[in-house]
C-alpha cells in the first residue's frame, strides 16, 4: 500500500475527477429537465435538489473508493467541481435551451393527444351533474310528498 503517490498518478486521478464532475453536470441537467417538465413548485424543487445532492454524494463516495482506495484528496474534489463547472457553463447552457424547446414540444403533443379525451370527460361530467341535479330535485319532491301524505292520514 502506497501512501504517497507520484505526480503522474495524481494528474491522472485529477483528469478522472474532471470527467466524473462532467458526468455529474450531465446528471444535474437530467434532474433539471425533470423539474422543468413536472413542476416549478418550491417543495418539488427542494426535493429534487436534495435527491440530486444525495445521489452525487453516493456516486462521489464510490468514485473515490474505486479510484483512490477511499482516500479523499483535494485534487479529486477540485477536479469534480471544475468538471461540473465546465459542463454547466458550456454544454449545460446548450442542453437547457434544447431541453426547454423539447419539453414545451412534448407538452403541446400531450395536450393535442389528450384533448379529445378531455372533451369527452368534460361532457361526461356535465351529464353527471345534470343527472345529479335531477335526482336531487326528484328526491326533494318525493320527501315533500311523503311528509304531506303522512300528515293527511287520519287515525
Amino acid at each position: 500500500m502506497e501512501y504517497l503517490h507520484g505526480i503522474s498518478f495524481q494528474v491522472s486521478r485529477f483528469f478522472y475527477s474532471l470527467g466524473f464532475g462532467f458526468l455529474l453536470g450531465i446528471l444535474y441537467d437530467v434532474f433539471r429537465i425533470v423539474r422543468l417538465a413536472v413542476s416549478d413548485a418550491k417543495p418539488f424543487v427542494a426535493v429534487m435538489d436534495f435527491l440530486y445532492f444525495f445521489v452525487c454524494g453516493i456516486l462521489s463516495f464510490f468514485f473515490v473508493l474505486v479510484t483512490d482506495e477511499g482516500n479523499l484528496r483535494i485534487y479529486t474534489v477540485l477536479g469534480e467541481v471544475l468538471g461540473w463547472m465546465i459542463y454547466y457553463f458550456s454544454f449545460g447552457v446548450l442542453a437547457m435551451r434544447v431541453s426547454a424547446v423539447a419539453v414545451s414540444g412534448i407538452r403541446r403533443l400531450i395536450r393535442l393527444i389528450f384533448r379529445p379525451f378531455a372533451f369527452i370527460f368534460g361532457k361526461i361530467v356535465q351529464l353527471q351533474k345534470k343527472s345529479l341535479k335531477f335526482i336531487k330535485k326528484s328526491s326533494k319532491k318525493q320527501i315533500k310528498n311523503k311528509n304531506t301524505s303522512c300528515k293527511n292520514i287520519n287515525v
